[in-house]
């Protein structure tokens, strides 16, 4: 096996946990924050705090304009995909409600409903998903009740890549009255998202993905509807009427308790401008996405090598309802050993096992649960990068067969 390739530099392929690398310009702020302000907003009336409040408005205004958003007031910071999704989800159900979801959504979605089933009566259905990852929404039609309040549904599957069509969800969700929940925290900042065209409910995400923030960062948007007694996850300062200690906060105070993360905010709200003002940054001439087509290239290349399954893909393997996500099987290959070999022998970092997506591995075909092997690609992953991680599991595979 060849050693790691000096010229290629770094080969991260795990952009669907934490992106890397981050732009110059959310590192260059984020920089300038913490040297030249390092305060918190809504903490005093001092320049620095007042600078910090900026910064806190600049991020909900330019993540409203990004997700279609009327309100800067209605994104909500978060300190992770994880604190927005629970945040969401506690904040408008209540004891014997119903919520519809799916086997594709990540554990940060199934661990709190499941959770509460068990503590406080919450009841949950589950709509299995096909051999892509993908799960439909007639398939939900039949298990709607009395009682049932929300529809939770990921935009895209971090395992497969595979992107949920909203409109059938939205759809099916305000026919009947039901609140929809989507977790975007897999596509935002690489497709285009209109809460209020899409008729959203609620969006969950973390900042760090797609959206390439620092980690440690999340937002919540909630549609004014729902904002209206919603139920706080945890309790405690804001900074505006400290002489109380009883009353819930209005929204968004009611999820943003305590200091936040404000490098994170620094970085979200650059990050979220550097897409709204320059979106070719990220596309082609045509206004294709750069990596729309090497991820063809790579799931094309892959499926060359023997031995090989693209987990989630059928023919004629085409991207263009897909997230930069891969992820493979080998025959008679553990995917952890994979990983490994990828690593030590190349220099190649991705990610095996479940990726916290407890349930739709057995909807995948996974008998024994191991998982799958994940390449998940970013807005600069070249070219060489991958035609070089091709070659290193053609080499892997071709010597173990020998």
């Amino acid at each position: 096996m060849t050693a790691p390739n000096p010229s290629i530099g770094r080969i991260y392929l795990d952009n669907a946990a934490t992106s890397w690398p981050k732009s110059p310009q959310v590192l260059a702020s984020v920089t300038d924050y913490l040297t030249h302000c390092g305060a918190t907003a809504g903490r005093g009336s001092y320049q620095s705090a007042v600078d910090a409040g900026r910064w806190l408005l600049d991020a909900r205004s330019n993540l409203a304009r990004l997700l279609g958003a009327s309100q800067a007031h209605d994104i909500a910071i978060c300190h992770s995909g994880t604190h927005a999704l629970n945040a969401g989800l506690w904040g408008v159900l209540r004891p014997g409600d119903h919520v519809i979801t799916t086997s594709a959504e990540h554990n940060s979605v199934l661990r709190p409903l499941f959770h509460w089933q068990e503590r406080m009566g919450l009841e949950v259905s589950i709509v299995q998903c096909d051999a892509s990852g993908t799960a439909l929404a007639d398939d939900a039609i039949g298990l709607i009740r009395a009682n049932t309040k929300l529809i939770a549904i990921g935009h895209a599957s971090n395992v497969t890549g595979k992107v949920q069509r909203l409109e059938p969800w939205s759809q099916l969700a305000h026919a009947h009255g039901l609140i929809l929940m989507v977790d975007a925290s897999q596509t935002l900042g690489y497709l285009p998202l209109n809460v209020e065209q899409e008729s959203i409910d609620i969006l969950a995400s973390a900042g760090h993905k797609g959206l390439r923030a620092l980690t440690g960062t999340g937002l919540l948007y909630v549609s004014p509807k729902c904002q209206t007694n919603f139920m706080p996850l945890m309790l405690g300062g804001t900074g505006q009427a400290s002489e109380q200690v009883q009353g819930l906060n209005p929204w968004p105070l009611s999820v943003e308790v305590g200091n936040l993360n404000m490098a994170g905010v620094v970085s979200l709200a650059v990050a979220a401008r550097e897409l709204l003002e320059s979106p070719d940054g990220l596309s082609d001439a045509q206004g294709e996405c750069h990596w729309k087509s090497r991820l063809q290239s790579f799931v094309m290349s892959l499926r060359a090598i023997d031995g090989l399954e693209i987990v989630g893909y059928s023919p004629p393997f085409e991207v263009q309802d897909r997230i930069p996500v891969v992820s493979v099987r080998a025959d008679g290959w553990d995917v952890h050993d994979l990983a490994n070999i990828l690593d030590t022998a190349f220099g190649i970092e991705a990610r095996a096992g479940l990726h916290c997506a407890a349930l739709i591995h057995q909807d995948l075909g996974d008998q024994h649960n191991q998982g799958t092997l994940r390449f998940s690609m970013g807005h600069t992953t070249s070219a060489a990068a991958i035609a070089y991680t091709v070659d290193a599991l053609r080499q892997i595979l071709a010597e173990e067969a020998a």
